[in-house]
């Protein structure tokens, strides 16, 4: 099954409006010149000639460091930021209510309470074209003055290339646009084409991806230690440094808004309580499957920079590491250290990871995989929670087979005969086996401490079996995900002690193991022995006869040599 990488996008916005504007407006009996098209009058009476307008420029910056300062009505042309094409705007004429508030922030004043929607006013919706920019034309004179909700709407767009892939998933907050306006730098004239600079930080890219030994698929000896690694891109605004004062929304865990945090410019931006700093935030759990053993102590963050740079430990005061045994769940948790550490932009970190080994029990047969979560939270906006994708899990297997033992004379099972597996048929052959370490080691040499050769005997019914052995994933469809059927190795199997009463079966054997294999149902390897054959007497009573005949003829022999010398002496 093919399947392609999907991005996973967290959804992180802080936005502010910045009110600028740009232009050339003829007003009333006195005209300033100011950037093109910008509209300013000198006279304090709005006229009826001026054209009147809200021109809107949508914004992408990386956080709120780079929000900068609110403004004025008229255009910035400091700004410096990436445009944000096809942004949708609703426009609304409001009419304040007498008696309620001013009209000066949406989230203060309410509708019903503070203002009613214009219904002389045809709503409209206006969207950002390729320079960013959007215009709501109100037409010439004083028929369409007055004050205007303008709400960003949900980021609705299917091309996203000038974003790099990214959404604006929570729009910037709503505002009121008086038109015309007063001029904020001199409040004694009217600006009549009020120009407004909204900025958003985008979805962050973080990418969650999960890996054993840095692939999709792996396996090793049960019982042996191996790696996993939770990676992710660092998510933008991580730490940040008020560009402003001002104030930002506080999301509890539930993602509702409990409060207001104040911004000093200059100062990082760091939500905390008496138990510490509660945003930002930032962690890696994993769950880990109920085969797989943590090995305690092995958990590490690292971070690097750049898709060619090489990981680093982080200092271990940089994070936390916890270990629920009960659940079999792992947790790492940036310190304040290590969100400054991290987080800072200059520093250049973009990839965060944590690492750890696990085992199996040995002997284990089998596939499993696994899955981890990040959760985070930047000031001023709702908790994230990111995993990667289900099909996108990495997977550990191992398997194993097993061998009926039968007499070839007899046809029945055997009980006691002894076999080894090699590698390769050349280790067979030298005699090299394969240890409880993964290892091949010769026969006859001495193995480490705890270490033993992988030994299988038939019992009575038979049957041997081997479990728990590393196995090979070849990708045959390109997808770099785990199917089962791509999975499987071949071993070598060695007889090396016979039952008795026959032959060892004197070369080795081929064996193909798969993830279907290791079921006992079935006997992949069916070896028969020869039983021993009668050779000739070598021993026993016939020989014993002749022996005491060649004994006597000997002695007789003897004897009469010696009767012979005698009777020539005397």
């Amino acid at each position: 099954m093919k399947n392609k990488k999907k991005n996973i996008l967290t959804k992180v916005v802080v936005a502010t409006t910045l009110f600028t504007a740009v232009g050339f407006v003829p007003v009333g009996s006195v005209l300033e010149a100011y950037a093109a098209d910008e509209l300013v009058s000198a006279d304090a009476v709005a006229d009826t000639t001026s054209s009147r307008s809200v021109t809107l420029w949508k914004y992408q910056v990386k956080d709120a460091s780079e929000l900068g300062d609110r403004g004025d009505g008229t255009f910035d042309p400091t700004v410096d930021k990436d445009v944000i094409p096809g942004i949708k705007f609703k426009v609304q004429r409001v009419t304040p209510i007498v008696g309620g508030t001013s009209l000066t922030n949406p989230r203060e004043q309410k509708e019903g309470t503070d203002y009613t929607i214009d219904a002389g006013f045809t709503e409209q919706t206006i969207t950002t074209d390729a320079s960013g920019k959007a215009v709501l034309d109100l037409g010439v004179g004083r028929t369409n003055d007055g004050v205007y909700l303008i709400t960003e709407l949900p980021d609705d767009r299917t091309d996203l290339t000038s974003t790099d892939g990214k959404k604006v998933e929570t729009p910037a907050d709503p505002f009121f646009v008086y038109v015309p306006q007063t001029d904020r730098k001199d409040t004694g004239k009217l600006i009549y084409d009020v120009q407004v600079q909204p900025k958003n930080i985008l979805e962050s890219l973080v990418n969650p991806d999960k890996t054993i030994e840095n692939d999709k698929g792996h396996s090793v000896q049960a019982g042996q230690d191996f790696e996993w690694e939770l990676a992710a891109k660092i998510p933008a605004g991580l730490w940040q440094v008020a560009s402003q004062a001002g104030e930002i929304d506080i999301y509890d865990a539930a993602g509702n808004i409990t409060g207001t945090y104040t911004m000093v410019k200059g100062q990082p931006i760091v939500i905390t309580d008496d138990t510490g700093v509660l945003q930002p935030n930032f962690s890696m759990t994993d769950k880990l499957d109920s085969q797989l053993t943590y090995n305690d102590g092995s958990a590490k963050v690292q971070v690097k920079k750049g898709d060619a740079g090489a990981w680093e430990d982080l200092a271990t005061g940089d994070y936390t590491v916890s270990f629920d045994a009960a659940t079999n769940t792992l947790k790492t948790t940036l310190t304040e250290a290590g969100l400054t550490k991290v987080g800072t932009t200059s520093n250049g970190y973009t990839d965060i990871q944590t690492i750890f080994t696990t085992k199996v029990a040995e002997g284990w047969n089998g596939i499993l995989d696994n899955n981890f979560t990040i959760n985070y939270q930047i000031p001023g906006q709702k908790p994230k929670t990111v995993t990667p994708p289900e099909e996108e899990k990495p997977k550990f297997y191992t398997g194993g087979f097993d061998i009926e033992k039968t007499g070839e004379d007899t046809k029945a099972v055997l009980a006691g005969a002894e076999f080894m597996i090699a590698l390769t048929k050349a280790d067979a052959e030298a005699g090299k086996f394969l240890a409880s370490d993964g290892k091949a080691y010769d026969k006859g040499a001495t193995l480490p401490t705890g270490v033993t050769f992988q030994l299988a005997t038939s019992d009575a019914s038979g049957r041997a079996e081997f479990n728990g052995l590393a196995l090979d994933w070849e990708d045959k469809n390109g997808d770099k995900l785990v199917q089962e059927e791509e999975v499987s190795r071949s071993y070598w199997v060695v007889e090396t002690k016979a039952p008795e009463g026959y032959e060892l079966l004197k070369e080795p054997v081929e064996v193909k193991v798969d993830l279907s294999t290791a079921d006992n149902t079935l006997v992949e390897l069916d070896i028969v022995d020869k039983p021993k054959t009668d050779l000739p007497f070598t021993g026993g009573e016939g020989t014993t006869l002749l022996i005491a005949i060649a004994l006597g003829a000997i002695t007789i022999g003897t004897a009469a040599i010696a009767i012979d010398k005698k009777r020539r002496k005397a």
